[in-house]
């Protein structure tokens, strides 16, 4: 169920990106995306909950992006002149 919410998520939110829609159309799919992107992520939320030793690997890896970013910036800003 989590992936066919997550691929109509992406599908109204690519045709809405169609600029030849008409304006309700595009405000309709807009409004889909959202929705089912809130939905997709109580789903992702809930299953972490019932699960809660699969939240150690976004929390690892939010860590690791984190730790990269900071060294990323403090090499950056030690060879600017």
């Amino acid at each position: 169920m989590l992936v066919a919410i997550i691929i109509f998520c992406l599908v109204c939110l690519f045709a809405y990106r169609i600029r030849k829609l008409p304006e309700a159309i595009r405000t309709i799919l807009l409004i889909l995306g959202l929705l089912s992107g809130w939905f997709a992520l109580f789903e992702i939320i809930s299953y972490l909950e019932a699960n809660p030793y699969l939240a150690a690997i976004p929390i690892t890896l939010g860590l690791g992006y984190w730790y990269w970013r900071r060294k990323k910036k403090r090499t950056t800003d030690s060879t600017s002149p």
